[in-house]
């Protein structure tokens, strides 16, 4: 019901222990996205396994090889699915500057989730949103892979059509390293 090809999954086993795997448009710099994989419990650079069996998405299906994190025997599994919906949401990718940059994705974003991929290094998945305060000065940041408490940087600003990450905020704009991310009006 979803109307619209997806471009991130994230999938999760319910009945056992297992990681939340993603597969998102930007992995493998976009170019064979769906031979890739992220964990969203971790720091971890993107994988290259066949979670998605190597197969793009469509509009009415999406297919996931026989990994049991992915399609274990008799377990239970939750999907999300996100795609770009225009004024509404933007699954996206980039690569970062080192300076200000501006993601344009044509709508004021109250929720923007980043998420570093060619490296573990500094590579959190972080989430900002209107309601904690994105530019407004000191943004709070939430990592979604962390436990700790969210940190206040002033690293991101809004307009009423694009995100900036200023200067190089390593976990969003690191020259030459490649992003992913996630905005919702």
């Amino acid at each position: 019901s979803l109307n619209a090809v997806p471009e991130m999954i994230w999938v999760k086993r319910r009945d056992t222990t297992g990681q939340w795997i993603v597969g998102h448009i930007g992995l493998d710099g976009g170019t064979a996205p769906w031979t890739h994989y992220l964990t969203l419990e971790t720091a971890d650079a993107e994988g290259d396994y066949p979670l998605f069996y190597d197969t793009a998405p469509t509009s009415t299906y999406f297919t996931v090889g026989g990994h049991a994190e992915v399609n274990g025997n008799t377990n239970k599994f939750i999907t999300m699915l996100f795609s770009s919906v225009a004024g509404i949401s933007k699954c996206g990718y980039y690569t970062g500057t080192g300076s200000d940059h501006t993601i344009t994705v044509g709508f004021e974003p109250r929720l923007v989730i980043i998420k570093k991929i060619n490296s573990a290094s500094n590579s959190d998945w972080v989430l900002f949103d209107s309601l904690r305060g994105i530019g407004s000065g000191n943004d709070p940041i939430l990592e979604l892979n962390q436990s700790a408490a969210q940190d206040n940087f002033d690293v991101m600003d809004k307009t009423s059509t694009a995100f900036t990450i200023l200067g190089s905020f390593s976990k969003g704009n690191a020259t030459g390293d490649k992003y992913i991310y996630y905005a919702h009006a």
